[in-house]
């Protein structure tokens, strides 16, 4: 019977393997779209700051179009006012460019005001786009070393799944089934060591006759509290440890 669990140990410890290289294969990709999620995010943040930017511009632009505009009747009205003749044109005309100023200077302010907003939120863009770039370093990195574990876990499990192909095959086909019914209930682990009498898996102890009987290995011995398959390590190997 011991010679008979060698094999399956070595099959439970490969699978064991397998299962390792499995659960990476399925939380690694999950690090990669969290890191591609933080460096969206800070995409947004930049195309937000652009966006707000440009609202500014178009705002800025009509404005601008039309101090222009403010200016080129002022400028109409000083030609002018060399060529009033009476008093009322005088005041007509002052009343004119009076609005003219005071709208100018409305204008101005609005587009001071704007310009001021712009300065800020550009400021801004420059400290996100900053930090964006130095974290993109630091993610892509990040990113890459996880691609080569997923790489080398995929390499791993290929190369696992081929040895416990094998070793099913020259596992007791009787062993192999109670093997694969009771990891199913106990998450993979089926086959577990008896040291001094104590169950590795349930940490319960054994009956003395049991445990003797296991140490003969004269016959498959079941823990009675948590039904795994037990297996005692030859002596010369408990020396080494």
């Amino acid at each position: 019977m011991k010679e008979l669990l060698v094999d399956l140990i070595a099959l439970q410890n490969v699978e064991i393997e397998m299962y390792k290289a499995q659960e990476g294969l399925r939380e690694l990709p999950k690090d990669i779209s969290e890191i591609e999620s933080i460096m969206s995010a800070r995409r947004k943040s930049l195309d937000a700051v652009d966006e707000e930017i440009a609202a500014y511009e178009q705002k800025k632009e009509p404005l601008e179009a039309e101090l222009k505009e403010n200016q080129a009747i002022l400028d109409a009205a000083d030609a002018r006012i060399k060529r009033i003749k009476t008093n009322k044109e005088f005041l007509a005309l002052q009343r004119e460019i009076d609005l003219a100023k005071k709208r100018k200077a409305d204008i101005e302010e609005q587009i001071l005001t704007i310009m001021d907003k712009m300065e800020k939120r550009s400021a801004e863009r420059e400290r996100i786009r900053v930090s964006f770039e130095t974290d993109r370093v630091i993610l892509d990195e990040r990113k890459e070393r996880i691609a080569g574990q997923i790489r080398e876990l995929e390499a791993v499990l290929v190369e696992y799944q081929g040895k416990d192909k094998k070793l099913r095959k020259i596992v007791d086909p009787s062993l192999l089934s109670k093997y694969d019914r009771i990891k199913q209930g106990k998450k993979g682990l089926a086959v577990v060591e008896c040291h001094d009498g104590v169950c590795k898996g349930c940490h319960m102890h054994i009956q003395p006759q049991l445990f003797n009987e296991l140490v003969r290995g004269d016959r498959l011995i079941i823990c009675p509290s948590c039904q795994r398959i037990l297996y005692v390590k030859p002596s010369d190997g408990e020396d080494e440890e």
